[in-house]
């Protein structure tokens, strides 16, 4: 095998992606409607999977191709193993790439968290409107206990009891509160609301969590089917290539079988 071969043919796959992928945020935007936001993003979506593939397997077939080319061998087994290993380097160096980028991305994160720039609670709640509700009376409740003297020193505190009654852990609510200086009254007439906030809350949670265990999993897929298409389109490439290589040097002397024009 060539590795300088398979080396150039990666380089050409590369370029052929990377302009395939200008080619298809040219169509994305120029198909986007920002009258109709919720089918934009739906047909996005459904039309960026599909790029994804065509543009992995257009540009590893033709990486296979120049691979094939590139070595000058007439021998269609090499070939299609030039190919692969084309895809190989090419799955490597991208599944590299989005390590290196994710390791960034949760190092700047880590070093907004302990900024105090945003926390993961808030983090949490901010998409989520029956969660912001529940927070907020919970510290209404506390504060008003204590007639504002301190509304900015119980955060742990409203933590908490929040924690605690999206757990359904009413006792430990109600005792957390008191601890506070939360009268009993007030307690007994807030727990109902706040658990019916909280049920709310929980709803928003789940659904979320199953969209986001949904939209995982159509990823992992498409990246699947992508990885596969790639690795068939890579070999076919490798394997037209060296079956072709004589048309490439057809002025030239190459090792292999002999060509003999007709």
């Amino acid at each position: 095998m060539s590795w300088s071969a398979i080396f150039a043919g990666w380089l050409v796959a590369t370029a052929i992606a990377g302009l395939l992928y200008v080619a298809g945020l040219a169509l994305g935007f120029a198909a986007f409607n920002p009258h109709d936001m919720a089918g934009a993003a739906k047909g996005i979506g459904v039309g960026t999977a599909i790029w994804l593939i065509v543009t992995w397997a257009a540009g590893l077939f033709v990486g296979g191709l120049f691979a094939s080319w590139f070595d000058g061998k007439a021998d269609e087994t090499m070939g299609a193993m030039h190919g692969i290993a084309v895809w190989g380097l090419s799955i490597t160096a991208t599944a590299l790439w989005l390590s290196l980028g994710l390791g960034q991305a949760l190092h700047h994160r880590a070093a907004m968290d302990r900024g105090g720039n945003m926390t993961m609670g808030a983090a949490a709640a901010s998409d989520n409107d029956a969660l912001l509700i529940l927070q907020a009376n919970v510290r209404g409740l506390i504060g008003h206990s204590q007639n504002d003297a301190r509304p900015n020193m119980h955060g742990g505190a409203d933590d908490a009891v929040v924690a605690s009654i999206l757990g359904n852990r009413t006792d430990t609510a109600r005792a957390l509160l008191m601890a506070d200086g939360v009268s009993s009254e007030a307690i007994d007439q807030s727990l109902p609301r706040l658990a019916n906030e909280a049920n709310a809350a929980n709803t928003k949670i789940k659904a979320d969590a199953d969209r986001a265990a949904h939209y995982t999993s159509v990823a992992l897929w498409v990246t699947f089917l992508t990885g596969l298409l790639a690795l068939l389109a890579a070999a076919i490439g490798g394997w037209m290539g060296a079956g072709n290589v004589h048309r490439v040097y057809h002025l030239r002397r190459y090792e292999g079988r002999p060509y003999r024009n007709p």
